[in-house]
């Protein structure tokens, strides 16, 4: 179910949800947002599982992902794929109760859809250049975003500075990311948006994104949200040095060590976010 990776939702939907309630002073309920973050959270655990089960020959071969539940052999195949059915039916239900056919459940079915041309064949997004980025790193991040919003505004309107920011930042952080198996894609045989562009190239793309998301946000809290935000955004640069690797050569990240650190560091300034705003109420 990848919980570490509920943070992404989470702070999505946060993000979300706090700029609605600075920019357009929307009601915030906190139940109606637990509730909906529930849903976004067991769609992405049934997802993971679902790209778990699909990749699992793959990843029996990765020096890393062999240890997964799946291809270590610790959780069944046919397990996996019922357990992945049972949580995105679990999500379905809980967005029609608490939305019926509304946007939240709109945003939904988009990541869902997504997800499945990026995961299964004959489709496997994931595995073509170009919209393996498109679909793995800008489409979810997108609708991640607006589910927050959706909960509490009934319209697509959300600041364009805070959604390029998220953009931004989590393109350029997929993209170093990708690098770390470009190695594995190469040896069998795929042909990604890493292996085909090459490293210089695929480096080059992820700093642009990443100073864009950078120059967004400096943007927002300079229109957008108040400005004690910049200066929790210059606070979160302070960890820059811990990202040296990752940064300068991808292709060594220590994924495990990586994985924590980014999540953690996420949900530090979701935190900050927060009490920011309960401060200014």
């Amino acid at each position: 179910m990848r919980p570490m990776e509920w943070s992404k939702s989470f702070g999505n939907m946060t993000i979300a949800a706090v700029t609605a309630g600075i920019f357009l002073h929307a009601g915030l309920d906190p139940i109606r947002f637990i509730w909906g973050f529930a849903s976004v959270a067991l769609l992405w655990s049934g997802l993971y599982a679902l790209n778990d089960y699909t990749d699992r020959k793959a990843d029996a071969m990765h020096p890393v992902k062999k240890n997964r539940a799946i291809p270590s052999g610790k959780v069944s195949a046919k397990t996996a794929l019922a357990f992945s059915i049972l949580l995105i039916f679990i999500s379905l239900s809980i967005s029609w109760i608490i939305d019926g056919a509304g946007l939240f459940t709109v945003c939904i079915l988009a990541m869902l859809a997504n997800q499945i041309l990026y995961t299964m064949p004959p489709f496997s997004l994931k595995k073509r250049p170009v919209v393996d980025l498109i679909s793995g790193s800008l489409v979810n991040p997108i609708f991640r975003f607006y589910a927050g919003w959706v909960l509490f505004v009934p319209a697509f309107n959300a600041p364009i500075a805070v959604l390029v920011f998220i953009l931004g930042v989590q393109f350029g952080g997929f993209g170093l990311y990708r690098m770390a198996s470009k190695k594995h894609e190469e040896k069998i045989g795929l042909r990604s948006s890493v292996v085909l562009f090459g490293e210089k190239n695929m480096k080059r793309l992820a700093y642009a994104a990443l100073a864009i998301g950078a120059l967004a946000y400096v943007y927002a809290c300079l229109t957008v949200l108040p400005i004690v935000y910049l200066f929790w955004g210059f606070a979160m640069i302070l960890a820059l040095p811990l990202y040296k690797t990752a940064l300068k050569n991808p292709q060594k990240i220590n994924m495990n060590k990586m994985y924590w650190l980014t999540y953690i560091q996420y949900l530090v300034f979701i935190a900050g976010f927060i009490l920011i705003y309960i401060l200014i109420l």
